[in-house]
């Protein structure tokens, strides 16, 4: 009997496979509009699987699913045998998916599988349980399931791929990354092709882990590339969320009855920090109809904004219809900025020097000694000295009383002792003395 340990949303058993052979589990591809599409399932039962969310069609510059748009889920028994094409009867994006960056890239799906057989698969939760992981491919094409094509890796990332795409340097917990590829025939030409899922591998167990998101192609096209870094959504943080969405157990796998999973229904990604800093095409999504986005230190991205379809394809239109400038017009307009503030600065330079002479000269010119006129005088009872003003005082009997500030100032006549207080009898003194 299976040990069981439960959370909202999900369950986690401690159990060994029926199978430890990709060819042993079901498969599914999402068939859009009527047209199957290189968008591959994680199956969660015979009624739910989780999805890309950039393989979903959308409203204009909007997060809001297009409803016209319509899906269908073909379920394989793992090889070449077909179980059943089921309509799908709601899907939900994760509500802080975004387009640009592919953060948080998945969707919950509900489809009609019947219930006449009821099955479920596990999602693989738990990476330190993983000895391998496998790369899968399913193709179908023209109601016909190809043969699954399997890649066994260490799980040792390139380097590189922190450096084609930023959302991966922000998170390395919630994507796989790897540089190898299968390929498909394409316009007669056999090109590089990223695979759909991933299983982690507890030999001889596995279950899926994680979807394919995006790819950096370095090239001008994923056919003419010489590098692809694929890019793979791990599911294990999106579980409870997406049990939450659906009102459903979803059912995950772990051999360490110690582990315990996210159960966080509201986790999201990290923003990314900076930009790619190698140069190429973003692809991702339905890559039966993506162009790709140019990305990379020699190119700039529009695709932060949502878009009416798959968002790659749609974003790249975008970019393209974007104004571009020369790289003269680019270089020009900081040349201009930089002259005038230059001329700015030397005109501030000016102002404040010739601020400083004069106040240097107003300090000097004001401790120079006030002229001084050497002749007192009386006028209209004022007394000027220079440029100052005094006013006399006189006493009750008219005689002027003559303060001299100077003493170097003489009187021009000597006046015998009291003659100044002689007057004629028939004068009478007119207040003005002149000296």
């Amino acid at each position: 009997m299976a040990s069981m340990v439960a959370a909202a949303g999900q369950q986690t058993f401690v159990k060994r496979l029926d199978t430890s052979s990709v060819m042993g589990m079901k498969g599914a591809v999402l068939v859009k509009n009527g047209s199957p599409t290189t968008c591959e399932l994680a199956l969660v039962s015979n009624k739910l699987a989780f999805v890309a969310a950039n393989c979903l069609d959308y409203q204009p510059n909007s997060n809001i699913l297009d409803t016209s748009s319509t899906y269908q889920v073909v379920v394989s028994d793992g090889g070449t045998g077909n179980v059943g094409t089921f309509k799908v009867a709601s899907t939900q994006a994760h509500p802080k998916y975004n387009p640009g960056t592919f953060a948080n890239n998945v969707a919950i799906m509900r489809f009609d599988g019947g219930d006449d057989v009821q099955w479920k698969n596990y999602i693989a939760a738990n990476p330190n349980d993983w000895k391998n992981e496998f790369y899968v491919q399913r193709t179908y094409s023209g109601n016909t399931w190809a043969m699954p094509q399997v890649q066994q890796s260490s799980g040792a990332a390139p380097s590189e791929c922190s450096a084609a795409s930023p959302i991966y340097a922000a998170n390395t917990v919630d994507f796989m990354c790897t540089d190898k590829f299968t390929t498909s025939a394409k316009n007669g030409t056999n090109c590089p092709m990223p695979f759909g899922t991933v299983y982690g591998v507890d030999d001889p167990d596995l279950a899926v882990a994680a979807l394919y998101s995006h790819s950096v192609v370095v090239g001008d096209s994923l056919c003419g590339s010489t590098a692809v870094y694929s890019y793979y959504t791990v599911l294990s943080n999106f579980l409870e969320w997406g049990g939450a969405v659906a009102g459903s157990t979803i059912y995950l796998y772990t051999a360490d009855m110690s582990y315990v999973n996210n159960n966080d229904p509201n986790y999201t990604m990290k923003d990314p920090t900076g930009d790619a800093t190698i140069s190429g095409l973003l692809i991702g999504g339905d890559l039966n109809s993506n162009q790709g986005v140019p990305v990379g230190p020699s190119s700039s991205s529009s695709a932060d904004e949502p878009t009416s379809t798959s968002a790659p394809s749609i974003a790249s239109a975008s970019a393209a219809e974007e104004p571009t400038s020369s790289p003269e017009a680019t270089t020009e307009e900081p040349k201009k900025k930089s002259n005038l503030t230059t001329i700015l600065i030397i005109v501030a330079a000016v102002i404040l020097l010739l601020a400083i002479i004069g106040y240097l000269l107003y300090r000097k010119f004001k401790k120079r000694p006030t002229p001084t006129n050497m002749t007192t005088q009386y006028n209209n009872h004022n007394y000027a000295v220079g440029n100052q003003d005094y006013a006399p005082e006189y006493a009750d009997d008219y005689a002027p009383n003559r303060q001299h500030l100077d003493t170097n100032i003489n009187m021009r006549d000597s006046y015998p002792e009291d003659s100044h207080n002689t007057y004629p009898d028939d004068k009478k003194y007119d207040g003005d003395l002149m000296h």
